[in-house]
């Protein structure tokens, strides 16, 4: 049962949350021991603590109202999506230690050395592109990813040439990007100028740090033709370095949160995205394996927040804590009322359970094989469609599906105290396809202690840096 939480920081502060109203207050710590102990407890606050009471709080709430899935809102998703992704080829020229299509992890197609079919991905651009044309979203972002697109650059040039002919009346605002090890960027380099390309370049770090991304034919380090590219790229396009390079790096046993942002940043002026290894379709028998090269991003964030750097100022909105504020000051506070002050007109907020997006909500992945996703992180047993002599996207079944999963899931999270601003894909949970069974777990439920750990963690780091409070209702939330 969700209830009222009393919490302290660091400073030993007391506050409130209350989940249902999403307010946060703070408390005497005499009106905690009310809570508590009340007959340890003095008699103003014992009055105060059953005025709250009669108010709503402390008292058994409601239990979530959650809404349901038709199948008018999957077609309205699909029709509205705003980014299509090839998997280009299945091939990697590296053989990085911990790539998610490697050793480690399972939930893909076998990897054969096999390139996306260019007539079943010009099948996918005309099906979007006739979508388009009846929707009130005329932007489409064509991203390329999985193993190394450039691997495959032909494919590329040619997916260029067949939007520019279906769009030659330029009624769709189309955008290009690309995941990328970097190693074969200076053969295509001048397209990807040219069509100025958002590219998130693979870099963890210094030459150490970079190491498990190795070639796959010799096992040497591609750190040195990496920055080699890189550093092409910033003295040839500066403009175009400026404003369309990202980095994301992977934190692992070999780096660091500090070395990561020592060495791009010093390098280049970029703030990169640093991701932990991921844990999802992890191979059961690789669970030690990937225990040695785990490396958690608080306790390395708290390392380097403890180092007497000018870096610190920089990277500070970065920091995990600082997201995890943001994030409950968007969605688990009063604040949220402001960006969805409509909300106020009902007396009853109905939203679907955990955070998964519907199909074509953000993207849709065509593999090599011709199957469709609803993105890249999902295993691809979740495929939502095909493309064989047509485009096969069955809404009836594909909304038969998630309303299956969003039904009985719910029934878990109406429990769950993270269920106002839930981070989870349905697709993440093990176990997910018996989720209608009694023995049915969610791995990332958090209950009453876990969420005051968390409400601890979080008004700790807003007491220590209370003007970031400001800047987010600013820049987050009042948008």
């Amino acid at each position: 049962m969700i209830k009222t939480l009393i919490y302290t920081t660091e400073n030993n502060n007391s506050y409130i949350y209350d989940h249902k109203s999403r307010l946060s207050m703070l408390i005497h710590p005499d009106l905690k021991k009310a809570h508590e102990n009340p007959a340890e407890a003095d008699t103003y606050y014992l009055k105060k603590y059953e005025y709250l009471k009669r108010h709503g709080l402390f008292s058994e709430p409601k239990p979530n109202t959650f809404g349901s899935l038709n199948e008018s809102m999957i077609k309205e998703s699909i029709t509205k999506t705003s980014q299509i992704t090839f998997e280009v080829t299945d091939f990697c020229n590296l053989n990085c230690l911990y790539c998610s299509f490697g050793e480690l992890y399972e939930g893909f197609d076998e990897r054969n050395i096999k390139n996306i079919d260019i007539n079943y991905a010009e099948k996918m651009l005309k099906y979007i592109f006739k979508l388009k044309s009846t929707s009130k979203t005329k932007n489409l972002i064509i991203a390329f990813y999985v193993g190394e697109p450039l691997f495959n650059g032909k494919f590329i040039e040619n997916i260029i040439n067949i939007v520019n002919t279906l769009n030659y009346k330029k009624e769709i605002k189309v955008e290009y990007s690309m995941t990328t090890n970097a190693t074969l960027i200076h053969k295509y380099v001048k397209l990807l100028v040219k069509y100025n390309f958002e590219l998130l370049i693979s870099l963890d770090g210094n030459e150490k740090n970079h190491s498990y991304r190795y070639y796959r034919n010799n096992k040497k380090n591609s750190f040195h033709k990496v920055i080699e590219n890189i550093d092409m790229i910033q003295k040839e396009y500066p403009e175009y370095f400026k404003n369309h390079i990202r980095f994301n790096a992977v934190l692992h046993n070999r780096n660091s949160v500090k070395e990561i942002y020592e060495f791009i940043y010093g390098r280049y002026k970029k703030i990169p995205r640093i991701a932990e290894l991921a844990f999802d379709d992890l191979k059961s028998d690789k669970k030690s394996d990937y225990n040695k090269l785990f490396h958690n991003k608080l306790e390395s964030e708290n390392v380097f927040k403890n180092e007497n750097t000018d870096l610190l100022d920089i990277m500070h909105t970065e920091l995990s804590t600082y997201k995890e504020l943001t994030n409950f000051l968007k969605y688990n506070s009063l604040n949220f009322y402001i960006s969805n002050i409509i909300s106020l007109l009902y007396g009853v907020e109905k939203y679907l359970p955990t955070s998964t997006c519907l199909p074509g909500g953000k993207k849709i992945l065509m593999t090599t094989n011709n199957k469709l996703l609803p993105c890249e992180r999902v295993n691809y047993k979740y495929a939502i469609g095909e493309i064989n002599k047509e485009v096969i996207l069955d809404i009836p079944k594909i909304t038969q599906r998630y309303k299956f999963y969003f039904d009985h899931i719910k029934n878990v999270c109406k429990h769950c105290y993270s269920n106002k601003f839930c981070n989870t894909c349905l697709f993440h949970i093990k176990g997910i396809d018996n989720v209608d069974s009694k023995e049915f777990i969610c791995e990332y439920f958090c209950n009453s202690k876990e969420f005051t750990n968390r409400l601890h963690r979080i008004f700790s780091f807003l007491e220590k840096y209370q003007n970031d409070f400001y800047q987010i209702i600013e820049n987050e939330v009042i948008l």
